[in-house]
């Protein structure tokens, strides 16, 4: 069972909701959390976490009433786990997003084909692909299945 988390999720409500289930399930887990690929890259460079929950599609920077958040980036996520990886950073990581398919200037995938392919680059540190729903109940037990596995 992991003891310290990182959230890395934009989505305040979802951030939340992935939040409260933690703390209902692993009351003694320590949670820290951050909303676009600069932040989360600052915290997992300087913390050791257990466990990182990635959304897959991030902002480059923090949003402010002022700025959007720069460039937003649709393989964020898969973007930090490959630096996680390239610099021998021990973590492991779930993916949570809610979109079924991604694309970007150069590639468009399914959820399902970027599942396999995160399974299999990462499969030392990725524990799995989870497809969020505000109204479904299906990523909770995932997660906490995830999760149990540590």
């Amino acid at each position: 069972m992991p003891n310290e988390i990182l959230i890395v999720e934009d989505n305040e409500y979802k951030r939340t909701r992935i939040k409260e289930l933690i703390s209902t399930e692993f009351p003694d887990c320590k949670i820290s959390e951050c909303y676009s690929f600069t932040s989360a890259w600052k915290l997992i460079s300087s913390n050791k976490f257990d466990l990182i929950l990635l959304d897959m599609s991030i902002p480059t920077f923090d949003k402010t009433d002022s700025d959007l958040g720069g460039t937003f980036r649709v393989f964020g996520g898969r973007e930090l786990a490959r630096k996680i990886k390239r610099r021998a950073i021990s973590t492991k990581f779930v993916f949570i997003t809610q979109y079924k398919s991604f694309s970007d200037s150069t590639s468009s995938l399914s959820f399902e084909g970027l599942k396999d392919e995160l399974l299999l680059q990462y499969e030392d540190e990725c524990l799995g692909l989870i497809l969020y729903s505000n109204t479904a109940s299906d990523w909770r037990e995932e997660l906490i299945m995830h999760m149990r596995e540590l």
